[in-house]
C-alpha cells in the first residue's frame, strides 16, 4: 500500500513550512501533494513559499468565503481529486492539516491500517454524541435543515434509511476507492463534512479501520480544555494547542504519542529526536518547578503583607 499526504493548508506560510519541513525529516521519500484552499489572491505566495517542500501544488479555483470552505470541505478534497489528485500515483491519502505535528514515518504511525481501508478519527453513531454534539444536537434551525436534507438525500439517491454516523476530522486516512466512489456519484453538496464523509464510507461498503489510537477531544467544544481526557490532549478539534512540555515528553519516550493537532508554534526539527527531546522537556519540567515555586512564596508574602503581626501593627 502506498500511503501518500495530502497538505492541506490555507494560511500562515511560515507555519506550514515548520510543520512540512519536520514531516519531511520523518517521511523524506514519501509523496506529498500540497491542497491550497485560502484567499485566490495568495495562491502565487503559496506556491512560492511551499513547493520545494511538495511533490505537487493545487489551488482550489472557486471563490468561496472560508466559512464555506470549513464547512466543505470534503468537496474541496473531492475537487482536488477530479482535477489533480486521481492522476497521481497514491493508494490511500493521510490528510494532514497545515497545524498538524507528524514526527513519525507514516508507515509507522498508521501500521494498523489495512489496504483500501478509511480511518476517520473519532467515528461513531451520531446517536452518541446527538446530546452534545453541534452538527447534530438541533440547537440551530440551520444544523436541524442540513442534517434532514442530507437524510433525504440519502433516501433519493442511494435508498439508504439506516443510521447516520459521525468523526471529529482531524486524522483522517483516504483510500482511493472511497474518493473515486465519492466522486463519481456526486459529492452531496448538503449537510456537515463530518458526518457525510464517515456515514458514505458506510454507505459504499468501504472497510473502516476503528482499531487505532487517535481519538480527539471535542464532541463538546462548550466543556473546553476541562472536558478533554489526558489522551485528547495530544489531538482534539477545539484549538487548544498542547503545550511544548507535553508534546517533548511524548518524544523523549521510546512509545510516546508522535502526532499532535493542532501546534502552531515553531518547533525545530532536532528538538524533536528523543536525546535532545529528553534534555529539553527535562529543563522545561526544572523552570516549571521553579515557577510553581516562585509563584507559591510571591502568595506567601502577599497574604503576610496583608495580614501583618500585632507587633507590627503596633
Amino acid at each position: 500500500m502506498k500511503l501518500s499526504t495530502l497538505f492541506w493548508f490555507y494560511k500562515d506560510f511560515e507555519t506550514c513550512e515548520d510543520r512540512l519541513r519536520i514531516m519531511r525529516r520523518f517521511n523524506p521519500a514519501s509523496a506529498i501533494y500540497g491542497l491550497y484552499g485560502g484567499p485566490l489572491s495568495a495562491v502565487g505566495a503559496a506556491e512560492q513559499h511551499l513547493m520545494p517542500l511538495l511533490d505537487d501544488f493545487w489551488a482550489f479555483p472557486d471563490d468561496k468565503d472560508p466559512n464555506w470552505k470549513w464547512r466543505n470541505g470534503d468537496l474541496i478534497i473531492a475537487r482536488w481529486f477530479e482535477d489533480r489528485g486521481q492522476a497521481l500515483g497514491w493508494d490511500t491519502l493521510f490528510i494532514m492539516q497545515w497545524d498538524m505535528l507528524v514526527g513519525s514515518p507514516l508507515d509507522q504511525l498508521f501500521h494498523m491500517l489495512r489496504p483500501a481501508q478509511i480511518l476517520l478519527s473519532g467515528f461513531r453513531p451520531i446517536a452518541e454524541v446527538s446530546s452534545v454534539w453541534w452538527w447534530a444536537k438541533g440547537a440551530e434551525p440551520e444544523t436541524v435543515r442540513d442534517l434532514r436534507d442530507f437524510e433525504n438525500l440519502l433516501a433519493s439517491r442511494y435508498d439508504y434509511h439506516g443510521p447516520l454516523f459521525a468523526c471529529l476530522f482531524v486524522v483522517a486516512c483516504l483510500p482511493r476507492i472511497f474518493l473515486e466512489r465519492y466522486v463519481a456519484s456526486g459529492p452531496p453538496t448538503v449537510g456537515f463534512m463530518e458526518y457525510k464523509l464517515p456515514t458514505l464510507a458506510k454507505v459504499f461498503e468501504v472497510p473502516i479501520c476503528e482499531a487505532h489510537p487517535f481519538e480527539p477531544g471535542g464532541w463538546n467544544p462548550r466543556a473546553g480544555v476541562i472536558g478533554l481526557s489526558e489522551s485528547a490532549r495530544f489531538l482534539n478539534a477545539i484549538g487548544w494547542e498542547p503545550p511544548s512540555s507535553l508534546i517533548l515528553k511524548e518524544f523523549a519516550r521510546e512509545d510516546g504519542h508522535r502526532l499532535f493537532h493542532p501546534v502552531r508554534r515553531a518547533i525545530k526539527p532536532w528538538m524533536l529526536e528523543r536525546k535532545h527531546a529528553r534534555w529539553l522537556w527535562r529543563v522545561m519540567r526544572m523552570k516549571e518547578i521553579l515557577f510553581g515555586i516562585k509563584s507559591k512564596l510571591g502568595k506567601a508574602y502577599r497574604r503576610a503583607s496583608r495580614n501583618p503581626t500585632a507587633t507590627e501593627a503596633q
